[in-house]
């Protein structure tokens, strides 16, 4: 998978610059120098390096600028070669300047230019294309610019998930909403800064072009504080998970795995991208109810009793509670409630069945009581990949949703390919009930405490 990936990226990155290499060849061709405004155009780069050295990191890796604002601006103001070549050098200086591996900064700077000549110069071609060919007026200049912006953005961008998707073994959809969803705003908004700056350019010079650097500096410090907002989401989260971990030891990891087993069984669904990242957010927290559980009762060798069992019903409850009371955590308070619920329904804590439970809980369900099955726990020793398999497989019907349970099934070889041996065949597939199951009878489903307390 890695390797096919890595192919993937190679081929792709030499498509961009070789690409990019021919944008910047008929660009080049088609110059005027004569008609160039020298000051301006290295005032302008000068800016853009500056922009560039303050970047934003987003969470997939990459950055964002308020660099985009100066492209934007170029390509009003100046011929496409020269728009293209302001991008090009402020992020060949921002690389150059950031600089830790050879090899990779010499694959950075041909990519990113090559990114940009694509980008930023056939956006510029589209705005000198509508400016001769639309009626003269600021209204039909102002659409031009608008038109080549957005050009600008969805081509920039895209560009860039692809890389990341290919290079780091990810799905494209995934790079772009973990991504793009918080850059394309901060994009956006820099398009009427883009206009102003040029505007402030053709009235009042260059220099009035650096007074306006400062609200663009103010502008990043804005989308910095935007970004921050989701890391300390996403440390909330991470504390929640760690307090846990410090209470029962023996489901350390637990929390992580389930939510990466999730994750793949929603790609394998086909949720939207952004449900996804929300459902791995939560199903981090599953868990989170216990808590308030006590440490007898966690950690108790045996069967619980009824009281206890009882005592221990309580945790999806109580951790519903607990993040209800979280602003970016409280739409996954009914997921959280509702993962214990089963698909006959006689779960807990409301006896949902069916289509009545949240699918994100029902994803959850599966993940969880797999994991739950492979680990350690003080009444049992763990199962086998294969043995938790088939046991989740003869479970769908009764406790679990089989549609989801054939998800998991079907992507669990790229989960474990370390399994030898193991073959979905006729005896993993998903049965309509437990009776109608060609997995011998195990006991985890046959008990109402059976795995995922």
């Amino acid at each position: 998978m890695r390797g096919s990936s890595n192919i993937k990226a190679k081929i792709y990155f030499s498509f961009v610059i070789g690409f990019g290499f021919l944008v910047v060849f008929h660009l080049f061709k088609e110059m005027d120098t004569g008609q160039l405004d020298w000051l301006g155009f290295f005032l302008f780069v000068l800016l853009a390096i500056l922009a560039e050295w303050l970047p934003v990191k987003l969470p997939h890796g990459g950055t964002v600028s308020v660099g985009f604002a100066m492209w934007c601006a170029a390509i009003f103001l100046f011929q496409p070669f020269f728009a293209a070549l302001v991008a090009i050098v402020a992020i060949i200086g921002d690389i150059f300047a950031d600089r830790r591996d050879t090899g990779k900064w010499l694959l950075q700077v041909c990519f990113n230019s090559g990114q940009l000549a694509i980008s930023v110069g056939v956006s510029a071609l589209l705005f000198q294309y509508l400016k001769y060919t639309l009626p003269a007026g600021s209204l039909f200049m102002g659409i031009a610019a608008i038109a080549s912006w957005l050009t600008l953005l969805i081509i920039n961008t895209s560009l860039v998930t692809v890389a990341f998707a290919f290079s780091r073994g990810l799905s494209p959809q995934a790079v772009w909403i973990s991504n793009m969803r918080w850059a394309i705003p901060n994009s956006l908004a820099l398009m009427p800064l883009g206009y102003l700056i040029a505007q402030i350019y053709l009235h009042s010079g260059p220099w009035g072009v650096i007074l306006f650097f400062i609200p663009l500096l103010i502008a990043r410090y804005s989308f910095q504080a935007y970004i921050d907002l989701r890391e300390n989401f996403l440390d909330t989260i991470r504390s929640l998970t760690a307090a846990l971990d410090a209470k029962d030891p023996y489901t350390r990891g637990h929390s992580d795995r389930v939510a990466g087993y999730a994750v793949e069984i929603a790609r394998r669904l086909k949720m939207p991208e952004d449900q996804v990242e929300d459902l791995k957010y939560i199903a981090l927290l599953h868990d989170a109810g216990k808590i308030g559980t006590s440490e007898q009762i966690l950690h108790k060798p045996g069967r619980l009793n009824d009281d206890e069992f009882q005592k221990m019903q309580c945790h999806s409850a109580i951790g519903a509670d607990i993040v209800r009371n979280v602003k970016m955590l409280a739409k996954g308070a009914e997921i959280i409630r509702h993962h214990h619920e089963r698909w006959d329904g006689r779960g807990y804590p409301d006896g949902k069945k069916g289509d009545e439970i949240p699918v994100s809980s029902r994803i959850i369900a599966v993940a969880d009581a797999f994991d739950a099955m492979i680990s350690d726990r003080p009444y049992r020793a763990a199962m086998s990949p294969e043995a938790a398999l088939q046991e989740i497989t003869r479970c769908a019907g009764t406790q679990l949703d089989p549609r989801i349970v054939q998800a998991f099934v079907d992507i669990y070889p790229s989960l474990f390919q370390a399994a030898k041996g193991f073959a979905t065949g006729p005896g993993t597939r998903v049965a309509a009930s437990s009776k109608d199951s060609q997995i011998p009878p195990g006991s985890f489903c046959q008990q109402e405490n059976y795995t995922t307390i």
